[in-house]
């Protein structure tokens, strides 16, 4: 009983962190986009919401996983693992966005160089959503 209650906590947790990583980042790259000029906020919009990803990342592994947890509780661990990947891989996102926003907004930079920065950071949080299935 304790072992599944300690499993049901940490995959909700899970789920929590995921999207605590999406809202800070997307905090931090939307700050940076407010300093932007009113012409090209629009432009860089698919840049700032790039850290809205882990949350999805974590929602959709919740999803496709309850019910191997309500087989074994114990793969609600690898859920709050999945979600401690994504709640820092979401807020070294935005960092990186919000550096991204501001070299466009200086011109020293693209939006393709801005997206293609942030998804190095993107790229671990998908490490650790393909091994919510090939652990769990």
């Amino acid at each position: 009983m304790e072992n599944e209650m300690l499993g049901w906590l940490a995959y909700y947790a899970g789920v929590g962190m995921g999207l605590s990583g999406s809202a800070w980042g997307l905090a931090i790259a939307f700050s940076a986009a407010l300093a932007t000029d009113q012409k090209k906020f629009f432009g860089i919009v698919p840049l700032v919401v790039l850290p809205s990803t882990q949350g999805i990342y974590t929602l959709v592994g919740a999803i496709l996983k309850r019910s191997a947890v309500e087989a074994n509780p114990k793969v609600g661990g690898v859920l709050l693992l999945v979600g401690l990947a994504c709640l820092i891989s979401g807020i070294f996102q935005g960092k990186v966005c919000a550096a991204g926003v501001r070299a466009i907004n200086e011109e020293k930079n693209t939006l393709g160089n801005g997206i293609i920065s942030a998804a190095m950071v993107e790229t671990y949080a998908v490490f650790s959503f393909v091994c919510l299935f090939l652990i769990a």
